[in-house]
């Protein structure tokens, strides 16, 4: 399900999501991907069920600004691509996420951060009001404060819900950065808690609320994650992948990755390594194409160490998808 305060033209990339190629007609691909996913770091001050970073045993790392510069030196050569720091740690801990911030911008280029709210201060939320940050978008998990916590471990909804607040009431009659709120729910969840409600709680404090379904498909074989499973999966089928046409994934150590669901590193889901590969050449090279050859043209995902736990693209999820201007399977 996806509300709009103001409707989906009011959403900074509603011209991506409004796109030829978006979610339709989007083979072959673009020159240039319309988003680049870049990780800032993969530290996270907390423990969420449904994350596959709890099975990660990559090193912990932070990007450096200098490899940052040269991303999007070359992102600043495409017009129209955005960026969006995610990954799989929480953005904010960066100890420097306002100079990477800074960077984006001063290229001109559309920039979205996600953050699961905790590490937002009044000082930083000044600084994304001052450059001009595009959009800001609070992760959560379930629909009242104790799904949230049964999910996100280690969490401080009421942190939380201060932030969300803060950065609205300072963002003023600017509404620069866009806030949004994802977030997503257990099958369980949803017999005790209404999503409707949860939409009326925040939208006013944020301009966009979307809520799904929690995937745990990629966590599946872990003790405290079967007991919800068979409920969760319940007639999931397999749907040609389109992620694979719309954004490339840059990891904080200039891995390049076909999609952000590798929270390992493996070398069987990687397209290249920056700098050593430019992006538009890993975006149009062979193991690239030859990934969307196997998922994204046919059914080939059991093929991947990856995709094979993959069910982004399938019908299960549209139940909470009524309105126009949907961000799909890439949000």
């Amino acid at each position: 399900m996806l509300t709009y305060l103001n409707g989906p033209e009011s959403d900074p990339f509603n011209y991506i999501y409004a796109s030829k190629g978006w979610l339709s007609d989007y083979d072959p691909p673009r020159p240039f991907p319309f988003w680049i996913n870049l990780e800032p770091t993969n530290h996270c001050q907390l423990n969420c069920l449904f994350c596959s970073r709890q099975k990660s045993k990559r090193a912990k790392g932070y990007l450096e600004l200098a490899l940052a510069e040269a991303i999007f030196d070359q992102v600043a050569q495409e017009p129209g691509t955005a960026v969006r720091f995610t990954g799989w740690g929480e953005p904010l801990l960066h100890p420097r996420i306002g100079d990477l911030c800074a960077l984006v911008k001063e290229r001109s280029i559309p920039l979205k951060v996600y953050t699961n709210g905790l590490n937002l201060s009044p000082a930083l939320m000044e600084r994304l009001i001052e450059l001009e940050v595009d959009d800001l978008q609070f992760s959560m998990q379930g629909l009242n404060e104790e799904q949230y916590l049964f999910n996100r471990v280690g969490s401080d909804y009421g942190l939380l819900v201060k932030n969300l607040h803060m950065a609205s009431e300072m963002r003023g009659k600017l509404k620069k950065p866009f806030l949004s709120i994802l977030t997503s729910v257990l099958a369980s969840e949803l017999k005790k808690a209404s999503p409707r409600e949860f939409t009326d709680r925040y939208l006013g404090v944020v301009d966009k609320v979307a809520i799904d379904l929690t995937n745990l498909n990629f966590v599946a074989d872990l003790p405290r994650v079967k007991p919800y499973l068979e409920a969760q999966s319940k007639g999931l089928r397999r749907g040609l992948c389109v992620d694979v046409f719309l954004a490339l994934e840059v990891k904080y150590d200039g891995t390049i990755e076909f999609c952000g669901q590798d929270a390992d590193g493996l070398k069987e889901h990687q397209a290249g390594h920056f700098p050593q590969d430019r992006l538009k050449e890993a975006w149009l090279g062979k193991a690239m194409e030859a990934q969307r050859d196997k998922v994204g043209r046919k059914l080939g995902h059991e093929a991947s160490p990856v995709c094979r736990r993959c069910y982004h693209n399938t019908d299960k999820y549209d139940m909470f998808k009524e309105k126009a201007g949907n961000d799909g399977g890439s949000e």
